[in-house]
């Protein structure tokens, strides 16, 4: 009892300190503090835990992590997880397309489109789509970055990490944030977020913000118009209640409306190379919002917490997909998804040596997508092309050749498709203090996911067919045939999975700690809706040749009756057309649509070090990932359209490494460096005796940076220069690994002077006008790149009130 009563005066004793630094306007943006959470000292600084299955700070726990605050946030111009990329080690988000995309890829793990493998929580409400990772996090007071699975507690779709962006919290922030921004390519920003707290039990936060994006790239085909330009409009509430002590409710509400131009994608060779130039002006819209309630109980012993969340996502993505002068085809996607999730934990409180969290957790998201592809007057003369190169030539056989020529001025491929999805979970980890130093810990995840399809994609062919035979008897000629490819149905998967993780960890003091840890993720399978305009085409030739057989046995039927032929002359005439027709089945929507769950063993060895006074901060790791079924994405063999797929297993091996130092009270260095060596395991074969890499991810990421301050005592109290270099690379873009972007280095550097509440800052990203490419794909025989940002110049104004 003396104990706990010393401990309880001891942090009270702490949250008066924060107090004071927080009514002072000292601590605001550094320290994320709320009045009823846990706190704990972590070496040389003070930390709160603000998670509901947490105990302890982020460094000491035994996993790898980085947590950058408001400040470096700032620093560093990190305004979305887009720029988080090589900050981080390992974590690379290429900034392409639109924001729709959201390929994150951390260890050698991640996705380009379909589900997750890097799960997104915004104040412990998590984001279900990727769809929606992509939005406003200019009011993020700290961001962590968890590497390696975390499915024991977070479940599904974290299995090669977590990004948790915390907003600041008005219980001890107040007065109101004003941000205006402008740089080179007529880019625009501008917010404006108050902070209150009129009493001890009431607090709120509400702000909005705006952002125009002039555009990069220029589409030559459409008179040199910019593609990428962009709006985007945001607006969030936060409110918190605390009615006692003990009870506390944690309400956030987030809008964002988002409009933007088309794909910067240029092809690498042809009379338009390295320019941008198709014909078709794309787009893409969207309308997300986002709410969540967390509510806490203090039950003296345990704490409970309840964080219901709800989603709501409408977008529409349009696409000329050829990206080609050529008005071939385009793709049209559009979705609607709602997504509602219940968790519910508890946490043990005390500071003994068994410490325990256990939960359950639901999930069930409806998602309607449609997602067809038009043909337009040369692509239905290219689908045209396509099946007469299919169709034998039967001249030896005295039948002459084959063609078929598709009447179609316009013809759509696609269909809407229904495909919810249930979650539910239970999860329990324990953590026992063996010896002192030594720490245990034991969890697991029992997870259950159903999820099902439903689709409708119908589809109607007009063609005609000519047979010409070495004379009139032995031609066809059928006008006005019609197909009908069409697939109607529902298919469903369940999976069950267990995701355990064990882990050894030992105290070092106040030099750190080193740990041992084996977990295993989950990535949720699903369904392709853009393989149907595959599925249709496939369908489309079986229905053609079932029409042409048809209608060919009744004209020459018809041709032959009355006159003096052998008997069976018609069966042996069809029977040599039949020989050579090409052999089309119906496809298998169960197996094709289909890919499986990718599940991973994470092995890992790491260290969190506080060295030289506090001065000096390591992170290291060093891991080994065991993946099967990996989940690659990759253009339909058509090229109309992105999938997902199955690879068989693969490897990766690496380490990480973050340092941060303070050599003097005014000069601060940071580095991060991450290596992958991820490999899609095989036996080989004659062309490629060696393992092919993991696309997309780096193999290298690299993060340096130095910030000097000079406090003055004249108007100008702080002054502030700093300068840093992002690095990426080696990355192939294909499974194939025939293309690639080799290592690059950018250089920012950044002039920041401040008076009391008002802040300005110039910028400059890429300085070196470096040129790389953020992203590249191979469709139709043809590379399309999408080239990286170029050299760009801003200024930002900052003033607190």
């Amino acid at each position: 009892m003396a104990e706990n009563k010393q401990s309880y005066t001891s942090m009270k004793k702490i949250f008066f300190a924060l107090s004071l630094l927080s009514s002072n306007g000292i601590g605001g943006s550094l320290l994320y503090a709320q009045t009823d959470t846990l706190l704990v000292r972590d070496m040389d600084e003070i930390v709160v835990v603000s998670t509901a299955k947490e105990h302890t700070s982020l460094r000491n726990q035994p996993l790898s992590s980085t947590s950058l605050s408001g400040d470096q946030l700032q620093s560093r111009k990190i305004d979305g997880i887009k720029d988080l990329s090589a900050h981080i080690p390992g974590l690379f988000i290429p900034t392409y397309g639109s924001r729709l995309t959201s390929s994150v890829y951390l260890r050698g793990v991640g996705s380009r489109m379909g589900t997750p493998a890097i799960g997104m929580y915004v104040d412990d409400i998590p984001l279900a789509n990727m769809s929606a990772m992509d939005q406003d996090l200019s009011d993020a007071d700290r961001i962590d970055v968890l590497r390696g699975p975390q499915g024991t507690l977070y479940g599904r779709n974290t299995i090669g990490g977590l990004i948790r962006v915390y907003t600041k919290n008005p219980m001890n922030y107040q007065g109101t944030d004003l941000f205006l921004g402008a740089a080179s390519y007529h880019n625009i920003r501008a917010r404006v977020t108050h902070y209150h707290r009129p009493t001890d039990k009431v607090a709120f936060s509400a702000g909005v913000s705006y952002e125009h994006l002039g555009g990069f790239y220029k589409n030559e085909a459409l008179g040199g118009k910019r593609v990428d330009w962009g709006d985007d409009l945001a607006a969030r509430w936060r409110g918190i209640y605390r009615p006692s002590e003990r009870v506390r409710l944690d309400l956030s509400l987030r809008y964002q409306w988002t409009k933007q131009g088309g794909y910067p994608y240029a092809a690498q060779s042809g009379p338009d190379a390295g320019h941008v130039a198709y014909n078709r002006e794309s787009s893409y819209l969207r309308n997300q919002l986002s709410a969540g309630l967390k509510a806490e109980h203090d039950l003296d012993n345990i704490v409970l917490s309840s964080i219901t969340g709800f989603q709501f996502l409408r977008d529409d993505m349009f696409m000329d997909q050829d990206f080609s002068r050529a008005d071939l085809y385009s793709l049209q996607q559009k979705q609607l998804s709602k997504v509602v999730s219940e968790e519910i934990a508890l946490r043990s409180k005390t500071d003994r040596r068994w410490q325990w969290t256990s939960g359950i957790n639901f999930q069930y998201q409806w998602l309607r997508t449609d997602a067809p592809v038009t043909f337009y007057h040369e692509g239905v003369d290219w689908l045209s092309s396509l099946i007469n190169r299919s169709l034998p030539d039967l001249t030896a056989q005295g039948l002459g050749p084959m063609s078929v020529t598709l009447k179609n001025t316009i013809l759509p491929m696609g269909g809407r498709f229904q495909t919810p999805s249930l979650n539910a979970g239970f999860f329990h980890q324990s953590s026992y203090r063996l010896t002192d130093r030594l720490t245990a810990s034991l969890g697991v995840r029992f997870n259950y996911e159903h999820s099902r399809m439903d689709y409708n994609a119908p589809g109607s062919v007009d063609f005609d067919f000519a047979l010409q035979g070495s004379n009139p008897r032995n031609s066809v000629y059928l006008y006005d045939l019609n197909a009908v490819p069409s697939f109607l149905g529902q298919t469903s998967k369940d999976n069950f999975h267990c995701l355990p993780k064990a882990a050894l960890q030992y105290d070092l003091g106040r030099t750190g700690n080193l740990y041992l840890a084996v977990s295993r993720g989950l990535r949720s399978g699903g369904y392709n809706p853009q393989m149907f305009s595959d599925l249709l085409q496939q369908e489309m030739s079986v229905k053609m040749m079932q029409s042409i057989d048809a209608g060919t046995e009744a004209y020459l039927t018809n041709l032959f009756a009355g006159m003096p032929v052998p008997p069976g002359h018609v069966d042996m005439i069809m029977g040599r057309i039949r020989s050579g027709m090409p052999a089309v089945q119906s496809p298998d929507v169960n197996s094709e649509a289909y890919y499986k769950p990718e599940t991973a063993w994470n092995y890992e060895l790491g260290s969190h070090l506080n060295l030289f006074d506090g001065r000096l901060k390591a992170d290291l790791a060093a891991f080994w990932i065991e993946t099967r079924n990996l989940q690659l994405s990759q253009m339909s063999e058509s090229g109309m359209g992105r999938i997902t797929v199955n690879a068989d297993q693969s490897r990766s091996l690496g380490m990480e490494a973050s340092l941060q130092a303070a050599l003097t009270s005014a000069l601060l260095l940071n580095a991060a460096y991450g290596y992958t060596h991820a490999t899609l395991r095989h036996s080989g074969t004659e062309e490629h005796q060696s393992d092919y890499f993991v696309p997309f991810a780096p193999q290298h990421t690299l993060s340096l940076g130095a910030q000097y301050t000079w406090h003055t005592r004249g108007w100008l109290q702080h002054i502030t220069l700093g300068a840093g270099t992002r690095g990426n690379g080696k990355i192939y873009w294909t499974r194939e690994n025939d293309i690639c972007q080799d290592f690059y280095a950018l250089l920012d550097a950044r002039l920041t002077v401040q008076h009391e509440g008002l802040q300005l800052s110039l910028w400059g990203n890429n300085l070196t006008q470096t040129r790389y490419d953020a992203f590249s794909f191979v469709t139709r025989g043809q590379i399309y790149s999408q080239r990286g940002t170029p050299l760009q110049i801003g200024l930002d104004l900052r003033v607190k009130l």
